[in-house]
């Protein structure tokens, strides 16, 4: 029978690969996290000319976040690199430039567009209410994110490998990549997901430290991701 790896399991050994390596990690995601920023900052005044404005934004703010997949690419090489103990740098989240962005930002195109409705609905209506005191608009938001959250969760997780895929196995198509991580995940999404909620306090208590604690909770997130990647293509083989 496969045994997989628990959750203090693969934290466990994301801590260990993280041993002397948090630096460059962290400086990598710093690194990303200001260069985003002063994207889409000046994209927001757009907003202010409506009511194109606001769509104008969303559409600005989509086209952004497929092209960051080439960044993506050069994430999942960082944690993934460490995660196999190979040297790693924080220049290493420019390595998607080099590793065939087009298909990087093909992969990212796909997902993005089934997302693109679900997150933007909840956002309008919010909007909404915020130009308008009107609750109603408040109350349709959250109804829209109740009934879209299910839809969101299981794109991300269903496609939450592809990158490491697209690495692994360079001669795959942007297609096939997609259709692998659908195949690994079977059977997996509810143990990813319990994965990604075990890191909502660590998230919340980032929050309240205005940020600066993402610089730790980041790595140590994505490093666990890596490993569970790490532990999908094992195959569960059986551990002593």
């Amino acid at each position: 029978m496969k045994q997989y790896a628990s959750r203090a399991s693969l934290k466990a050994s994301a801590r260990q690969a993280l041993l002397g390596h948090y630096l460059p990690l962290a400086s990598a995601f710093l690194s990303l996290s200001l260069l985003e920023y002063m994207i889409v900052a000046p994209s927001a005044l757009i907003q202010l000319s409506p009511p194109f404005g606001m769509i104008l934004y969303y559409g600005i703010n989509f086209a952004i976040g497929v092209f960051f997949a080439v960044f993506k690419v050069g994430m999942a090489w960082l944690f993934l690199s460490n995660a196999c103990g190979q040297q790693v740098y924080a220049g290493g989240v420019f390595t998607g430039f080099w590793h065939e962005p087009g298909k990087a930002v093909r992969i990212q195109l796909f997902p993005s567009l089934l997302l693109f409705l679900p997150q933007l609905v909840p956002q309008l209506l919010l909007n909404r209410y915020v130009s308008t005191l009107d609750p109603v608009w408040l109350y349709g938001s959250a109804a829209a994110l109740l009934v879209f959250l299910p839809a969101v969760l299981f794109v991300r997780i269903i496609y939450s490998q592809v990158f490491y895929i697209m690495l692994d196995f360079p001669e795959l198509t942007a297609r096939e990549c997609l259709a692998r991580s659908r195949r690994m995940m079977r059977g997996h999404k509810w143990r990813y997901f319990v994965l990604m909620l075990s890191f909502l306090l660590w998230e919340a208590g980032a929050f309240f430290t205005c940020g600066i604690g993402m610089l730790y909770v980041y790595p140590y997130r994505q490093q666990t991701f890596a490993c569970f990647y790490l532990d999908l293509v094992a195959g569960g083989q059986k551990r002593a």
